[in-house]
């Protein structure tokens, strides 16, 4: 956010927020704050200090409160909560802003938010000007000249000498750039404190290379700033994304539209962002987990694989001791020296004995080894078992996972995660991890939809809950299921209409779905293999989603999308 749209949106909230008492307080993420305000109706303002959309607005998204407020938050609810807005102010040509709060019966508070990149950060600040508390506290060292941690003065950060404020900009600065052959975008952000990349594009391309040009918008833009004109404009470029400029861009094709208030307009841009930076925050979190499970897994199967290895040793002992059934060696021999008839040559084989036993009990001893590691061997095959399907889910349960695109998808993949089995829920340590923060919606179907270019129906399941809702609930015996042959990944389901021949291209078309959503999306080529629904069954023991095939055929496929979707 540039100092140009932060100005004109705290001009914009100031008359909004004046006077508003704070009713509740919490944090969403490690970046994001949200105040919920009372002034005549509920308001909802969201502080971030996200080191790339550092910013403040209000919002009218729904959030669900996190069970246990993390430090900062739980620090706020005690100082802040029931304390009335008397101020809201910017401090000039820069990305700091500041609430000042009065409270009953204590003196005032001033909650100070920096939206400074990577040092980002909110703070509250008591009259005397010492820190209380910090969002994110840096201790006094080489790394951070500034502290932000209780009880250091507040400081605000310093300018570097090589940068400058818009005021303390000289036309010979852009002059001197312009001789050293540095009179670009990237070159005049770097001077000037709090452009953004896409306004600095828009000066240099205005003025075509001339810094007297440059200066002079620089100066109209200053003249809106001091008078609170300033008039923002919401572009959108062609990929869809969102920007606002002080300026109507005209050095790239976008769709201008003026902003009927500097908040609508950075609610239009952020939003968004927050939604998938609040996806990904869970995304990452329930990845983590599915990792820390998968490397539990492995180390369990390599455990297994080595327990194997030795029992297989214990495989001989049969042969041992049939050997030593009917041979006459006294007892207190260490060893025994017997024809090895298993063996092609007869070759002469050495037995080691027990000299307290005698050869016979020997032999049982061996007997008894042999059966141990058969029995244990048979047990062993059925864990690697086991641990070979858990391996498939978990590969599949990854794969949804990269493909979630909503929160219900998430929230359901982490309930599959979480609830693999009785055992495995009862076994779990509890997590001391705070969840984050989500947003209130409508709970999504556990599948998406598509449209064939014949306008048959293609449904893909979002999860294995997803998957298993097509078999159980969606198919008919006649439709078609798809699967990415030898991928974890979605099942897919054709919808075939009576009496209508199905169009081998739209056998393709959902094949390429299924390879889409599996492992192989980025391959040239994914085998996929299809059959009809009724052929497909569960099997005993099967999780959620996993089933088995009667009977298939196969289509080499290249992953897409229909293209009607």
């Amino acid at each position: 956010m540039d100092i140009f749209t932060l100005k004109a949106l705290v001009d914009d909230l100031q008359p909004r927020l004046a006077g508003a008492v704070v009713s509740k307080v919490f944090q969403m993420s490690a970046d994001d704050l949200l105040l919920r305000l009372w002034r005549q109706h509920d308001l909802r303002l969201l502080l971030s200090t996200h080191p790339k959309f550092a910013r403040l607005h209000l919002t009218a998204m729904r959030f669900e409160n996190p069970q246990r407020p993390p430090r900062f938050a739980a620090y706020l609810r005690a100082h802040l909560q029931h304390a009335r807005l008397l101020s809201l102010t910017v401090q000039p040509y820069d990305r700091i802003v500041s609430f000042t709060w009065e409270r009953r019966d204590a003196s005032p508070l001033t909650l100070v938010h920096e939206m400074l990149g990577s040092q980002s950060n909110i703070l509250i600040v008591d009259a005397e000007g010492l820190i209380l508390e910090a969002l994110k506290r840096t201790a006094p060292d080489a790394a951070h000249p500034r502290p932000a941690s209780p009880g250091q003065p507040y400081r605000p950060p310093l300018q570097p000498q090589q940068r400058r404020l818009l005021p303390a900009l000289a036309r010979d600065d852009l002059v001197q750039l312009q001789q050293q052959g540095q009179f670009d975008a990237a070159h005049v952000q770097r001077l000037i404190i709090g452009l953004s990349p896409l306004l600095t594009a828009e000066l240099i391309y205005r003025s075509q290379g001339d810094p007297h040009t440059c200066w002079e918008l620089l100066q109209q833009l200053r003249h809106a700033y001091d008078h609170g004109t300033l008039a923002l404009s919401l572009c959108t470029l062609p990929d869809g994304v969102q920007h606002l400029s002080p300026l109507p861009l005209t050095h790239v094709t976008a769709d201008l539209k003026p902003c009927s208030s500097a908040q609508d307009g950075v609610a239009a841009v952020y939003e968004p962002i927050m939604q998938r930076t609040l996806l990904d925050s869970m995304r990452r979190q329930v990845q983590k987990r599915l990792r820390q499970q998968q490397h539990k897994l492995r180390k369990k199967i390599g455990n297994l694989q080595g327990d194997e290895r030795k029992l297989q040793q214990y495989l001989d002992c049969q042969r041992y001791g049939t050997l030593l059934m009917g041979q006459h060696v006294p007892r207190g021999a260490t060893s025994a020296t017997v024809v090895d008839y298993y063996s092609p040559d007869q070759a002469t084989l050495s037995i080691a004995l027990d000299p307290r036993l005698s050869v016979q009990e020997n032999a049982e001893a061996y007997f008894k080894k042999y059966r141990k590691a058969k029995s244990g061997l048979g047990k062993i095959h059925t864990l690697l078992v086991e641990c070979a399907a858990e391996e498939d889910y978990l590969d599949t349960l990854s794969q949804h996972l990269d493909q979630a695109d909503d929160w219900t998808t998430l929230q359901t993949l982490e309930t599959e995660l979480h609830g693999q089995s009785a055992s495995a829920r009862s076994q779990a340590p509890r997590s001391k991890a705070r969840p984050p923060a989500q947003p209130k919606s409508l709970p999504a179907a556990p599948y998406r939809t598509f449209t064939a270019q014949d306008g048959s129906t293609l449904y893909c399941g979002k999860s294995s809950q997803g998957n298993e809702m097509l078999l159980r609930q969606i198919a008919q015996p006649d439709d078609v299921w798809f699967h990415a042959h030898r991928h974890a990944g979605a099942h897919v389901l054709l919808k075939v209409q009576p009496h209508r021949d199905m169009p081998h291209q739209t056998l393709v078309e959902a094949a390429a779905v299924a390879a889409y959503y599996s492992k192989g999306q980025d391959a040239t080529a994914v085998e996929v293999i299809y059959t009809q629904a009724k052929h497909v069954r569960k099997f005993r023991g099967a999780r959620p989603g996993q089933v088995r095939v009667r009977t298939y055929q196969t289509l080499e496929v290249t992953p897409r999308l229909p293209e009607a979707s």
